[in-house]
This record gives structure tokens, C-alpha cells and sequence, in this order.
């Protein structure tokens, strides 16, 4: 009986013809690179080295430097605000907090007094009506000056609110929604990542499995052995031809093996510290994303305090004023706001020192992030960790690690071409005959006809195995995983969105101090009457009751100019 069925061809392996996609530096990356260091040094590999050592710390010392000068900035607003706090409104105007008017008087230019008609009698008394006209008209002068400062105030009040309400939107449209896509990105290499690592993880257990099969099949405990442990032990050509071939397939299946122990044994461990790292890294991602999430809800509730209080400047101009919208405005509204702007200002430091970090990195990134493989390499304990520096660089210069799986895939293909030979062998003749050539029963020859068929089917699992594994941790699947992960994720979207983020969060920042400078557009101008203005009032009148005689009117127009 020929229980050999058609032979299958021999999967060969072509690797396919690949070149990778060349690192621009993004030029938001270079201006952000060539932030001012005060002397310091820009190059990040002092921070793979460790932060232990003198350079990692002047690198650190040229970051903080802006940050702790945009912070003093500041602290030196405030307490500038502080201080025209408590200055008052008479020496610093409306920057005090408030707008104060100052009214003068016009009865007296109108001839009246408590509502009682003024006549003035004689020339000297006209001069000084004359004279209180000229107050009047300097009065309504002051009068459109101060309106015309409460009315720039309220602009600037107003205009600082939309900037910042602009802002907001540019901080998550553009700077958050950048990097929320970089982010997603990373997302998306890292299932890519571990995808395909599990995907070399099974091939590398079929490969095992696939040689322990072989192995086992080849044993000395076959059906197809004799006692004296060989195959087909029968004096014929015929059979010294199978136990050659069988001989040959025994011997590169040991050779196979110790291939498989020295290059691929730990393969699947290293693959699965890969997968580890990632998964820590994406963890990272979460608390990112819970970062992320709380600047949104700080910007939203920036943006609602600042249209209320554009409605509050709305209802100042109008002159409401009333104990609800006092309580709103000075228990609810500018704590908060204050708050918020303190946290702004320190969000805005820490963006700044991330994207000067991030654009440092991006600047040669494959040279740090291999420098980082490098300080982590004795995680790794077989060739993979030699692929993975493969992909970093960009596939310049093949690993010896490459060679080495090579020389397995031509291990396997040898047997897979003995197996051929021994299955044609065995299997073109029955199984009466060849019992008789090799002088067995038929039992152990039935047994023989199907070790080579198992070892057949086994070797060519092996094969494609070995061929599907080669394909998974070539260039062409690996590198653009990274390309995508570092250059485009990291390096552009991310860099770019934190960039957005720290201009956003600064100029928030800017104009809400403008706004609390500017607070008196908030609230109705009050009115006060001068002394001044009582006395020129008590004067005309006492001109009125008793005009004065022509030699002390002299005297009198003076008293009545002051």
C-alpha cells in the first residue's frame, strides 16, 4: 500500500525590497531646539545618562532657567497688583480696583443755589458768572476724558476676555487635540508592537514545537526501529540507501537543534519583556490622558468665568449693581478665577520645559532612543535585542542576529529536501515490499511509510514557520512601527501639540492678568462731589447775596477762581 501523498514545494523566503522612510526634523522641533540656554548645553543624551551626573544637571539648569523666569514674571505681577491695591484709587486712578467720579457742581454757573434763582446785580458778579461757566466747560472736559478711560478700560477688559476665550479654543484644537492624535498614535504603534511580537511568538513556538516533532518522530522508540535501534537494517542496496537518508535526516535535525537552543530558544522571553515594556508605557499614556483631561476642565471653567464676567462688564456699564451680583462677582467669580490663573501660570512652565525636552529628543531621535535600548540591553537576552537596534537605525547595517536566523531557515530547508527524498524513498513502494527489502513486518514498515509522512508534514510546518518569522522581524514590518511611533507621533505631533499648548496656556495666562489689572471695568462708576466744587459753590453764593464793592473785587474774583 503508498500512503505517500503528493509532495508540497518548499516555501523559500524573499525578503522583500524595503527603504526607509528618512527623519526630517520638523523646523517648529529645530526653533524650539534653539530656545535660549543661558550657557547651558541642548544635548539630550546627558539625560539617558542618568540624571546623577554634572552634565544631565547643567542640561536640566539650561530647561528650568525660562520656566523660573516666566514664574517670577509672575509673582512680580501680582504683588504689582497687591500694591496698586493698596495704593488706593487716588493715587493710581482705576487701577485700584475701581472707577471713582468726581463731580463738580453746576448749579452755581446756572445762577442757582438749593433751588432758589441767583440774580447777579452788577458787572463784577457777571465776571464771576463768566468765571463759573469757564469751570463748567473744564468740568464737562474732565467728565469726557474719564469716560473716555473707563470706556478704553472696559475695551481692554473686554478684549483681554476674547483673547482668552480664543486661546481656550486654540489650546484644545489645536494643542491638546495634536497631541490627544499623538497620543493615539503611540496607542496605535504599541498594539502594533505587541500585535506583531506575539505574532513572532507563536512562530517561534511552532518553530520549537515543529523541531521537537521531528525530534520526536526520528527517535529511537519508533515503530519503525528494530531492536537494535536502526531503520531498515536489511543487506540491500535499497535499504542501506534508507538508513543513509534517515541517517542524514537524524543527524541535521541535532544540528537544527542546537541552532534553535543558540539562536531563537529565548526569542519568545525577549518578546514578551517587548510586550511588557510597551504595556508599562501605555499605562504612562492613561495618566496622561487624566492629565489632559484636567487642563480641558480648567480651560472650560476659565472660559465660563470670563463670559460671565463679560455679562458683568455689560451690567457695570449699565449701572446694575446689587448684592446678588456683588456676592457673584467678588465670593465666586475672581477667587476662582485667580485660582485657575495661578494654575495656569504653572501649567505653562511645566509645557514649556516638556516641549523644550521633546524637541531636544526629536532632534536626532534614533540616536537617543538606541542610546536608551543600549542602557537597557541586559533586559534582553537574545538576538531580538539586536533586530530591534536593526529597526532604530533606520536598517543601515544588517545584524549578525539576521544571519544567524538565516542559517536556521537553511538548516530547516536542508531537511525539509531530505524529507523529500526519504518520503519519495518509502513511499513509491508497498508496504509488502518494502517490509521485505528492509526485513520487517509489515507493522514496522506500515510505520515507517508514516514517519515519513509525518516527518514530511512537520518539516514543511517548520519551513514556513521559520519563513513566517523571518518575514514578521524584517525591516519592512518593524521599521515603520517605529517610524510611525517616534518620528511621526513623538516628534511632530507631539512636540507640536505641546508647543501650542505652552503658547496658549502663556498668552491665557497674559491676558487674564490684564483682566485682573483692568477688574474696575467690572463694576458701576461711582460718584463723589468735590470740596473744591462746595466751596466755589459757597462762594458764588455769597457773591449773590452780597455782591462785592470794586476795591477788594480783585481780592474776591480770585477766591471765587480757586
Amino acid at each position: 500500500m503508498n500512503i505517500i501523498r503528493e509532495l508540497e514545494p518548499l516555501d523559500e523566503y524573499v525578503a522583500r525590497e524595503f527603504t526607509p522612510k528618512p527623519y526630517i526634523v520638523p523646523p517648529g522641533v529645530e526653533r524650539t531646539h534653539d530656545f535660549y540656554r543661558w550657557g547651558k548645553p541642548n544635548d539630550f543624551i546627558a539625560m539617558m545618562e542618568g540624571g546623577g551626573n554634572e552634565a544631565a544637571k547643567e542640561y536640566i539648569v539650561g530647561i528650568v532657567g525660562g520656566c523660573i523666569i516666566i514664574l517670577l514674571i509672575a509673582i512680580i505681577w501680582f504683588f504689582v497688583i497687591v500694591c496698586l491695591k493698596v495704593s488706593g484709587q487716588q493715587k493710581v486712578g482705576f487701577l485700584a480696583g475701581t472707577f471713582i467720579k468726581t463731580t463738580k457742581s453746576l448749579k452755581s454757573s446756572e445762577g442757582k443755589r438749593d433751588g432758589t434763582n441767583v440774580e447777579m446785580e452788577n458787572e463784577n458778579v457777571d465776571e464771576h458768572e463768566s468765571m463759573a461757566l469757564t469751570n463748567s466747560a473744564e468740568a464737562e472736559k474732565i467728565e469726557k476724558k474719564f469716560n473716555a478711560k473707563v470706556m478704553l478700560a472696559r475695551i481692554v477688559f473686554v478684549i483681554s476676555g476674547i483673547l482668552v476665550i480664543v486661546s481656550g479654543g486654540l489650546f484644545y484644537g489645536k494643542g491638546v487635540a495634536s497631541f490627544k492624535s499623538s497620543l493615539n498614535d503611540v496607542r496605535s504603534g504599541i498594539d502594533l508592537v505587541q500585535e506583531t511580537a506575539y505574532k513572532a511568538i507563536d512562530l517561534t513556538e511552532d518553530v520549537l514545537k515543529a523541531q521537537d516533532d521531528v525530534e520526536t518522530g526520528l527517535g529511537p522508540t519508533h515503530e519503525s526501529v528494530d531492536a537494535g535501534g536502526v531503520v531498515c537494517g536489511a543487506d540491500s542496496q535499497t535499504s542501506a540507501q534508507i538508513k543513509e537518508i534517515y541517517d542524514q535526516l537524524v543527524t541535521q535535525v541535532d544540528e537544527l537543534k542546537v541552532l534553535i537552543e543558540d539562536n531563537l530558544a529565548n526569542f519568545g522571553d525577549d518578546l514578551r519583556q517587548l510586550i511588557k515594556i510597551t504595556e508599562d508605557v501605555d499605562s504612562s499614556l492613561d495618566s496622561a490622558d487624566i492629565f489632559f483631561y484636567i487642563l480641558i476642565a480648567i480651560s472650560c471653567c476659565i472660559i465660563g468665568i470670563i463670559l460671565a464676567m463679560l455679562v458683568g462688564v455689560f451690567f457695570s456699564a449699565k449701572g446694575v449693581s446689587n448684592c446678588f451680583t456683588r456676592c457673584i462677582t467678588n465670593v465666586i467669580l475672581w477667587p476662582t478665577f485667580t485660582f485657575l490663573l495661578v494654575l495656569s501660570w504653572v501649567f505653562a512652565t511645566l509645557f514649556l520645559t516638556a516641549s523644550i525636552a521633546g524637541a531636544d529628543f526629536c532632534i536626532t531621535p534614533d540616536v537617543y532612543v538606541t542610546a536608551l535600548l543600549n542602557k537597557n540591553k541586559d533586559k534582553f537576552d537574545s538576538a531580538i535585542f539586536a533586530f530591534i537596534i536593526f529597526y532604530v537605525s533606520g536598517c543601515t547595517v544588517r545584524p549578525l542576529a539576521e544571519d544567524q536566523v538565516m542559517e536556521v531557515l537553511s538548516q530547516v530547508a536542508a531537511i525539509v529536501n531530505t524529507t523529500h527524498n526519504f518520503s519519495e524513498l518509502v513511499g513509491n513502494m508497498s508496504v509488502a515490499a518494502l517490509a521485505q527489502i528492509c526485513g520487517v513486518g509489515d507493522f514496522s514498515a506500515e510505520a515507517l511509510q508514516q514517519l515519513a509522512t509525518l516527518i514530511h508534514d512537520v518539516s514543511h510546518v517548520l519551513n514556513r514557520s521559520m519563513v513566517g518569522l523571518l518575514d514578521v522581524i524584517s525591516c519592512g514590518s518593524f521599521n515603520p512601527i517605529y517610524t510611525t511611533f517616534v518620528h511621526d507621533a513623538i516628534c511632530t505631533s507631539g512636540v507640536e501639540g505641546l508647543t501650542y499648548i505652552f503658547a496658549t496656556t502663556l498668552t491665557i495666562s497674559i491676558c487674564s492678568m490684564m483682566m485682573i489689572m483692568f477688574r474696575a471695568a467690572l463694576y458701576p462708576v461711582k460718584e463723589s462731589n468735590a470740596i473744591a466744587t462746595n466751596e466755589t459753590t459757597q462762594e458764588v453764593s455769597k457773591y449773590a447775596e452780597s455782591p462785592p464793592n470794586e476795591e477788594n473785587a480783585e481780592d474776591e474774583d480770585e477766591k471765587v477762581v480757586t
